[in-house]
């Protein structure tokens, strides 16, 4: 699979959040609180014009100024191939150039935990439920000053 990383538009990553992270449920529950926020960047992996990746970065300090990742998201066919890793590494590169802010948290679901230590995030908290969606752990990634 060929795929193209870029700031993305939520109306554009919209469909693949709700499709992995909301099913069954209004397309409107995936559709955040700050999602429309002029400092919150949206990133997408696309195979043409159809995103197979997404993910958003809000600003939302943390011990410090941080961003929290919110809505990452696979489709099913690009599960495995590497596009979520390429995504978020992607991102997060953009996100400390464009912004300077070397702090990153996010809510993962904790079947995702995995991948966030695979990709040097850390967890900082004890499982606790997000009604309605399941299972979570507070995880952060700190990058140090250049």
């Amino acid at each position: 699979m060929k795929v193209v990383l870029r700031r993305a538009s939520l109306e554009e990553i919209l469909a693949l959040r709700h499709a992995v992270l909301r099913p069954g449920l209004p397309l409107e529950s995936a559709a955040f609180e700050g999602d429309g926020a002029p400092d919150t960047l949206h990133f997408g992996a696309f195979d043409g014009s159809v995103a197979v990746g997404c993910l958003s970065f809000m600003r939302q300090d943390r011990g410090g100024p941080a961003h929290q990742l919110r809505g990452m998201a696979t489709a099913p066919g690009a599960r495995g191939t590497g596009v979520g890793r390429m995504l978020l590494a992607f991102a997060e590169t953009a996100l400390i150039a464009e912004t300077g802010i070397r702090g990153l948290w996010c809510n993962a679901r904790v079947e995702s935990i995995g991948f966030y230590n695979r990709m040097g995030w850390t967890a900082v908290s004890e499982v606790f439920d997000v009604p309605g969606v399941g299972p979570h752990r507070v995880m952060v990634r700190r990058f140090d000053t250049p």
